[in-house]
C-alpha cells in the first residue's frame, strides 16, 4: 500500500503504512528511491547497503500524538 498524503513539515515522503496504537497514530515513511553515486567508484547505482528504522516524534495530527517511523537508507 503506497501513497503519498500531505503530511505537515514533511514533503515528497511517501507513506507506506498507517498504524492507530491506542491514543496514538504510527506512520510509516519512506523516501523515494533515486541513484546515489558509489563513494569508493563514483559510479552510479540504485543499491544501498542497508536501511534502518527510526523512530521520530511529530506533531499532533487530528488532535492526537503522532509518531513517525523512517526507514532510513544507510
Amino acid at each position: 500500500m503506497n501513497f503519498n498524503m500531505n503530511i505537515p513539515g514533511l514533503k515528497d515522503v511517501e507513506v507506506t503504512k498507517v498504524e492507530e496504537v491506542g491514543n496514538r497514530i504510527a506512520l510509516y515513511v519512506q523516501m523515494p528511491k533515486c541513484a546515489y553515486q558509489c563513494p569508493v567508484c563514483k559510479q552510479e547505482t540504485m543499491r544501498v547497503h542497508d536501511y534502518r528504522m527510526q523512530k521520530i516524534k511529530h506533531l499532533k495530527w487530528f488532535e492526537r500524538l503522532t509518531v513517525l517511523f523512517y526507514n532510513r537508507r544507510r
